[in-house]
């Protein structure tokens, strides 16, 4: 289990579960199949040649909703042909329903744990050659940048939890809301390129935050979400020109979907960060 990506086992029927009383040649066989995948995929390490040859039979787009990555079909798909002796993309089809028994659906993990994954996976692929021949779409950049805050393996001294973003996730796709990924206002400030700390926000409610700053307050630029409290969001303004945030009274910006207003006070608890 050294020096590969844990999460890669969610998209596992085989590697990493417990067969129980279930001990027979396919299932060695197919676990021995996942773990492959999952060190090759952890070390970006396939190929143009592997992933063309799947193409070239057509299965780009085979039982794509069924939750099994392509990447790891690619490697089915391989191990299948190595071993038929002269098979095709039908007979393939055929092994693979017959004896690969698809279990992801009695795995029980949240919606933003399943979003995220899927965010992990995107970015995991992309880092491969096969992938790098195509020009990254701004659905796969969005993935790419959750994925690396949440991942990264440097340039970032605290990047986001999983159970953070994994909370944000859930909530964003339940209301149709779309996450920006912001640095702590203290790092923008400061303009420090290192040790960012980022979180997730939702873009439409920052949207309306600076469209009521502009319209109500000229003093003001900029807004930092810093929690929830009594189930609004809760932000503060501050001058994104400045070098420190303003000082004084603090002069937060409650919203909902309902409502946005001024709320000033020195002395209420925010909740921390989903």
């Amino acid at each position: 289990m050294k020096d590969i990506y844990k999460w890669l086992l969610d998209f596992c029927s085989y590697y990493g579960v417990e067969n129980g009383t279930e001990v027979d040649d396919d299932f060695n066989m197919f676990c021995n199949y996942e773990q492959v995948w999952v060190k090759k995929l952890s070390r970006w390490d396939f190929s143009l040649s592997e992933f063309n040859e799947y193409i070239h039979y057509g299965l780009e787009d085979f039982n794509k909703d069924d939750g099994v990555p392509m990447t790891l079909k690619v490697i089915l798909f391989n191990r299948y042909m190595h071993w038929s002796y002269g098979g095709n993309a039908e007979g393939f089809k055929k092994w693979y329903f017959t004896h690969y028994k698809n279990r992801l659906k009695g795995k029980k993990l949240s919606k933003g744990k399943r979003i995220l994954n899927q965010y992990r996976l995107a970015f995991l692929e992309y880092r491969c050659d096969w992938q790098t021949v195509k020009d990254i779409t701004p659905e796969q950049e969005y993935m790419h940048e959750i994925a690396n805050a949440v991942d990264t393996e440097h340039g970032f001294d605290k990047p986001i939890s999983e159970g953070v973003m994994c909370r944000a996730l859930a909530h964003a796709d339940t209301h149709g809301y779309t996450i920006e990924l912001v640095p702590d206002s203290d790092c923008v400030i400061s303009k420090r390129i290192d040790g960012w700390s980022y979180h997730p926000e939702y873009k439409e409610i920052r949207e309306r935050v600076l469209k009521f700053i502009e319209d109500e307050d000229w003093m003001y630029d900029a807004a930092e979400y810093i929690g929830r409290w009594n189930g609004k969001y809760v932000y503060l303004p501050y001058l994104n020109s400045g070098e420190v945030l303003v000082v004084g009274l603090p002069h937060y910006i409650l919203v909902d979907k309902e409502s946005i207003d001024w709320f000033v006070d020195t002395e209420f608890e925010v909740k921390p960060r989903r």
